[in-house]
């Protein structure tokens, strides 16, 4: 086989059915829960990992592939395309892409086209879908980094999290003010543009997803969008979310397009948050 191979990593939770008809490469990144390190997506189910997240007295942590993995990854490829395009959870929250960087290298002169997407979970997935489209359509290296560029720079990610306490865990918020915010029913709202910021702080879930859909319609006007959604836990939020957005923008897609969070991205944000993440298609 030739033509232009495609390797990610599992941030982007991609349905495996779609992966093997695509020739995907997935290199896992690893949770490690109670001294015991798990390949996400390999090792550890999600049912079962946030099972055990709500009952461990110690919050897990999480590690980027190791160069020796990719490196395992672009040999494998390389035996069936002439040249590959990685794309990887962005640089500001991990080590993916450094790491890719350095297997790379190893592979001389074998050409690997290393991509820092900025973003992860679902914006990631649409990002990779619209590449192997492009690719299946015939398009050329040149033209594929041109609408990677593109897409990587219209890219826009929210996160609704229904608790402070996995932000607090995690050490992104002070034990009172994750106290106070539990009282007063705060629920933030975040975005990834490279690193995760906050974005805005509502009080109740309800109003949570009503700002999530009016910051996507006030970021996207009358552009129609490629939507996609993500969940941690709680699929019916999902679809109440991805009802909402679908009257109030113009999405070139029928149907809902999502995933759930795995171990890695929703250690850190926990059960109950939701996400709408898009990018304006021509």
């Amino acid at each position: 086989m030739a033509g232009i191979g495609i390797v990610t990593d599992s941030t982007a939770y991609m349905d495996d059915a779609y992966v093997n008809e695509h020739d995907i490469k997935v290199v896992p990144l690893k949770v490690i829960m109670e001294d015991v390190s798990y390949r996400e997506g390999v090792d550890i189910s999600n049912e079962e990992f946030y099972r055990r997240l709500k009952e461990s007295p110690s919050f897990p942590t999480t590690s980027q592939p190791s160069a020796g993995e990719f490196l395992e990854a672009y040999e494998e490829m390389a035996g069936r395309y002439d040249q590959l395009i990685s794309i990887h959870i962005s640089s500001g929250i991990s080590g993916t892409c450094e790491s890719a960087r350095c297997a790379a290298a190893d592979m001389k002169d074998y050409p690997i086209e290393i991509i820092d997407s900025r973003t992860t979970g679902v914006m990631l997935m649409l990002i990779i879908q619209d590449l192997v489209e492009a690719r299946d359509k015939g398009m050329e290296l040149p033209e594929m980094q041109a609408l990677l560029k593109k897409r990587i720079e219209q890219s826009t990610i929210m996160f609704a999290v229904d608790t402070l306490e996995y932000l607090h865990k995690g050490g992104r918020i002070g034990g009172a003010q994750a106290m106070m915010g539990s009282l007063l029913k705060i629920k933030p709202i975040l975005y990834l543009d490279g690193t995760i910021d906050a974005l805005e702080k509502v009080r109740g879930s309800g109003k949570a997803l009503d700002r999530l859909v009016e910051l996507t319609r006030e970021k996207l006007g009358k552009k129609k969008a490629r939507v996609g959604y993500t969940h941690v836990r709680d699929e019916a939020r999902l679809f109440e979310l991805a009802e909402k957005v679908r009257k109030a923008v113009k999405c070139d897609r029928d149907g809902v397009c999502y995933n759930e969070t795995g171990p890695v991205v929703g250690s850190h944000v926990g059960p109950g948050t939701v996400s709408v993440a898009f990018f304006p298609v021509d």
